[in-house]
Order: structure tokens, then C-alpha cells, then sequence
């Protein structure tokens, strides 16, 4: 018995073994399968955090771009950006590098979370069609300010700069041009088109191209087109490239076709470049505008060219950059300017012509002499400047810039006058007063006598606008924050304590245009100018495009732009930094407007 006990126990004992064994065999399996689940699973959650941490990133950078764009259109804010802005989210920043150029400015954005970088790259360029941002800006006739005159702002002038003894810019200078642009190559004729290019429709015809070849070995000024748009197509890059075996080659400079300069009826819009590029005579070079149809997609949102079949020197062509290109059959509308010689910033020998009040305040032209500049002197040769400062050669010469209004802008503006009805013949206003717009007007417009006259439309007068002996021209407070626009077809003359208000809200500004010629035509304002401004303005903004402004005797106003402007007398122009954001009470508006953006590599 006892021996049976001893047997049985010993059996015990190895099942009691065996089970242990199966226990810790069925944990070992049990391990490996789990660890085999866990480690993919593991990975899957890291890689998850890190896709996470990387999203994270670049929303942060798109946060970034974005609070600078909106700082950028609003006013108020505006003023108040830095080279460098942080935006923090989450513990986590975002640092945002703003650079200026010719052409507008460049945002560059980066963010870093948990070591995932992410960087954006977004190019902006400045509103045109209704927005004014330098205190004075002129074409190729230039700029010329005497006698303890004052610009309070940044000065643009596509010809020369020349100042008197103890005349200051307060911001920045630049000169480009200096006034010796010449048409090289067009076509043009006949009015309205023969035929037509439509592009930005569909993915295959995305892109529009125009080759042609210079007369004349020069630098190149800029390219006008003649165009429309259909509904609302954005703002697109235009690239100025060269020759690949009949094709668009490589990029020379860049423009940008600002879709508020451009209105639904064809009118010429000038495309300016990026840097200056010498074309060389003979040679096959292109303009292609970009548009944004993706491959395979149609859009409503198009432009389309003036054409005919009579250019002999160059083709159109419809595609894709990189891709493919087909033949159109047609020559687009066009006309290139090129320039000889580039422009100078000049003051009188022995006395200097102070420019900028901040290190950040640059004076930049091919020849800069007799000037004392805060900031950075960029220029190719220059003589007799203050402290000392030679040339800085790094930089490109400045290419010249657009008018900030097209002649369709004013054409749209003269249609939306023409809606208000019609007034033959010269209106007045004297003591009493009147409230006037939208209306078309086929005599002169006078404000004088004290009278004061309420705008609330667009006025468009064939004659002459003339405010005088403290005529008083104000827009509606109905308005708001509202400008409006007065156009004339011949001069403007503002004398004898004429005023202009806007409408008692921030940002709200009179706009005087005047498509007069003057001095190359008759009759013309006092001192042969297209707008004369003598002893009186305020907030007004004053544009000739084809014309001399002339300001003078103390006068003021808040940004002047013409074909050639001169000040002299105490005249000041005043910038006010809403000007770039103007809103009008019909047609387009101005502002800052997304010309590139990118993901860049880190």
C-alpha cells in the first residue's frame, strides 16, 4: 500500500512538473505574441505622435503666415509689424521673417514641434487698382521737390529723384528708370480686337505665353497687355523667360498681373519686373502668365487677351509651364518698353538732400550723389554723400513700377458715374452747398465761394474740377469708412483754400483723377500741370497718370502719383498707412494680395 502511495505521488509530482512546464511554456508564447503585437503597435502610436507633432507643425506655420497676412490688411496693425513676429499656440511658436522687396514682400514662416520643422514660404505683392502705398510715386517724367517742400512717406519714381538743400523723405527713396523709356515692340491694332486668347479655364490651357524679340539691345521696363477678366480670377505670377527650342526656357524676372487692375472690359495694364534684365536685340524671349487650373479641372474665372494673327516677330501659345504647349494661330496684344539708361537720387552739390529718419530707410537708385541717407545706400556710382557712405553695389537696379490706377480702373469708374444719370453742361456749387454722385458731368465742376459739396457716388466730369475760395469738397458720412472717386478729363486746379475731407471715419479719402496729358496738351491748370494743388487739400489723394502734378505754397495732401510730379514752396505730402487698404463705395478694392506660396525644405 504504502508503495502504491509512494507511485501515486511520484506521479503527482511529474504532473505537478509538466503542468508547471506547459504554464510557463503557454506564458513564454504568450509573451513572444503579445511583445509581437505590442512592437507594431508601439511604432504605429509613435509614428502616429510624430505625423501628429509634424501636422501640428505646419498648421502652426500656416497660423503664423496667416495672423501676418491679416496684420498686413488691416490699418491699424499694419503700422505695428516688425521685421520678426512670434505667434505662440499650445506652448509652441511659430517665428515669422518679413522681408520687403520692389515688388511687395516675402513672409517666411517656420515652426519647430517636438523636432518636426516645418517651413512656408508666402509672397504677397502689394494692392493695386485702388490702393496707394508710397507717399509719392511717379513715371518715367520723375520727381523733383525745392524750396523747404517735405514728403512725409516713401517715394517711388520710375524716372529721377532731385532735391533741393535741406529737402527731406522722411521714409525711403528709390529711382529707377530715369525717364528714358521707349516702346520697342508691339502689337496693338486694330481696336476693338479681331480675335481673342481665353486662359486659367481649363488645366490643358492654364497658362498664357507671348514670345518676342527686342529691336534693340536695352534694359527691359515693362510689358502692357491688353485684357479682361471674366468673373473673379486672382492675381498671377508673370514670368519673363527665355527661349527653349520654340518654348518658354528659363526665368529671367518676375511680375505679377494684379486681377484689381483688371476689369471686364479690356483695358492696357503694365507689367512690371522684379529685377532689371538686359534683352538682347534679335533674341526670342517670353511672358507667361501663370494661372491656377489644375490638371484635368475647368474654372469660370478666367482672363483673356486681345489678339489678331499680324505680329511677325513672336506666336501665342496656351499650356502649362513644364508641360505641354499648343499653338494658338494668334499674337496677343502687347507692347515692350525698354530703357537705355537707369535713374539717379540727386541733391544740389555742397547741400544735401536728406533722405529717411530710421536705420531701416534706404536710398537706392543706379546713381545716388549728394544725399545723407539713415539707412543702406544702394547705388552703382554715387559722389559726395554724407558720412562718408559709398555705393552698396549688391543689389539688382530697381525696376520700374505700375500706376496705382489703370486705365480700366477709370474706365469702370467713369460707368459707375454714368449710372447716376447725366448733368449737360458746368455745375456749380457756392454758398449754399449741393450733394452730388454717382453722375456724369459734360462741363467743368466748380466749388467755390465757401459753398461745400457732399459726394456720395462716383463723379465723373469731361471738363475741368476746380476748387476754389474755400470750396469745400466732402464725402458722405453715410459712407463709413468708404472713398470715392472724382474723375476729370482735363485738369484738376485746387487753389484759394479749397478742402477736401473724407467722410469723418477712418480711412475714408477723396481720390482726384484727371487723364489730362499736360503739359503736352491744352488747355492746362495753372503752372501747365494736369492737377495743381496751391494753398489748400488736406485728405486727399491726388492721381494724373498721363500728367505733371505740381503742389506748392504750403499746400498738402496725403499721397500724390503722376506721370512727373514736382513740389516746391512748403507743399507736403503726408502718407497715411490706410491709404494701401482703401475701400471704395463701388469697384474694386486694394490691399495685399497672395502672389506665390510654397512648403520649403528644412
Amino acid at each position: 500500500m504504502e508503495e502504491i502511495q509512494n507511485k501515486t505521488k511520484r506521479l503527482n509530482i511529474k504532473d505537478g512538473y509538466v503542468m508547471l512546464l506547459t504554464a510557463v511554456i503557454f506564458m513564454m508564447v504568450s509573451l513572444i505574441i503579445i511583445f509581437g503585437l505590442a512592437t507594431p503597435i508601439t511604432k504605429q502610436i509613435f509614428a502616429t505622435r510624430d505625423i501628429w507633432s509634424a501636422k501640428q507643425s505646419y498648421y502652426l506655420s500656416e497660423a503664423g503666415a496667416e495672423d501676418v497676412m491679416y496684420r498686413l490688411k488691416d490699418s491699424t496693425f499694419a503700422s505695428k509689424l516688425g521685421t520678426t513676429e512670434t505667434l505662440t499656440l499650445d506652448g509652441y511658436n511659430a517665428i515669422t521673417q518679413i522681408t520687403a522687396d520692389t515688388n511687395g514682400k516675402t513672409i517666411s514662416t517656420l515652426s519647430d514641434q517636438n523636432g518636426y520643422k516645418k517651413s512656408l514660404e508666402t509672397k504677397v505683392v502689394m494692392g493695386s487698382g485702388t490702393s496707394f502705398n508710397y507717399g509719392i510715386q511717379t513715371g518715367d517724367g520723375g520727381f523733383t521737390i525745392t524750396g523747404g517742400s517735405r514728403v512725409v512717406g516713401n517715394v517711388y519714381s520710375n524716372g529721377d529723384i532731385l532735391g533741393g538743400a535741406g529737402i527731406h523723405i522722411t521714409g525711403s527713396a528709390i529711382a529707377a528708370s530715369g525717364g528714358s523709356v521707349f516702346k520697342d515692340e508691339n502689337n496693338e491694332t486694330p481696336l476693338p480686337p479681331s480675335s481673342s486668347i481665353t486662359f486659367n479655364n481649363t488645366g490643358a490651357s492654364r497658362d498664357f505665353a507671348q514670345s518676342f524679340q527686342p529691336g534693340t539691345t536695352s534694359v527691359i521696363q515693362k510689358i502692357r497687355i491688353y485684357i479682361k477678366k471674366t468673373n473673379s480670377p486672382a492675381s498671377f505670377e508673370v514670368d519673363l523667360m527665355s527661349d527653349n527650342s520654340g518654348n518658354p526656357g528659363s526665368v529671367l524676372a518676375e511680375s505679377t498681373l494684379s486681377s484689381s487692375l483688371v476689369t471686364t472690359n479690356y483695358g492696357w495694364i503694365d507689367l512690371v519686373f522684379s529685377s532689371s534684365v538686359t534683352l538682347t536685340k534679335d533674341t526670342t524671349y517670353w511672358f507667361v502668365i501663370k494661372g491656377d487650373v489644375k490638371s484635368g479641372k475647368t474654372s469660370t474665372d478666367t482672363y483673356t487677351v486681345g489678339a489678331n494673327n499680324l505680329y511677325t516677330r513672336g506666336v501665342a501659345k496656351t499650356g502649362v509651364i513644364g508641360g505641354t504647349w499648343n499653338i494658338t494661330g494668334l499674337d496677343g496684344y502687347f507692347s515692350l518698353y525698354l530703357s537705355s539708361v537707369h535713374g539717379k537720387i540727386l541733391g544740389n552739390e555742397g547741400n544735401y538732400f536728406y533722405i529717411g529718419s530710421t536705420s531701416t530707410d534706404m536710398a537706392w537708385s543706379g546713381d545716388v550723389s549728394h544725399v545723407s541717407v539713415t539707412g543702406d545706400l544702394y547705388c552703382q556710382t554715387g559722389v559726395n554723400n554724407a558720412n562718408g557712405k559709398t555705393c552698396n553695389t549688391s543689389r539688382e537696379l530697381p525696376g520700374t513700377v505700375s500706376m496705382p490706377v489703370s486705365e480700366a480702373n477709370i474706365e469702370q469708374w467713369k460707368s459707375e458715374a454714368v449710372l447716376g444719370g447725366t448733368y449737360n453742361g458746368n455745375y456749380l456749387v457756392d454758398w449754399d452747398g449741393d450733394v452730388l454722385g454717382p453722375r456724369k458731368i459734360t462741363g467743368n465742376l466748380t466749388v467755390n465761394g465757401g459753398g461745400t459739396l457732399i459726394v456720395t457716388g462716383t463723379v465723373w466730369v469731361q471738363g475741368n474740377l476746380i476748387v476754389t475760395g474755400g470750396g469745400k469738397v466732402k464725402i458722405s458720412p453715410a459712407l463709413g469708412a468708404n472713398s470715392v472717386i472724382l474723375v476729370t478729363d482735363k485738369y484738376a486746379q485746387i487753389d484759394g483754400g479749397g478742402q477736401f475731407e473724407g467722410s469723418g471715419t477712418v480711412g475714408s479719402y477723396p481720390v482726384v483723377v484727371s487723364t489730362s496729358v499736360c503739359p503736352n496738351t491744352t488747355p492746362c491748370s495753372t503752372n501747365n500741370s494736369a492737377i495743381s494743388l496751391s494753398g489748400g487739400a488736406g485728405a486727399v489723394v491726388l492721381v494724373a497718370p498721363y500728367g505733371k502734378v505740381n503742389v506748392n505754397g504750403g499746400s498738402g495732401a496725403r499721397s500724390v502719383s503722376g506721370d512727373s510730379i514736382y513740389i516746391s514752396g512748403g507743399g507736403t505730402v503726408t502718407y497715411e498707412t490706410g491709404l494701401a487698404n482703401l475701400s471704395f463705395s463701388s469697384g474694386p478694392s486694394g490691399g495685399w494680395s497672395i502672389s506665390g506660396w510654397k512648403e520649403l525644405e528644412n
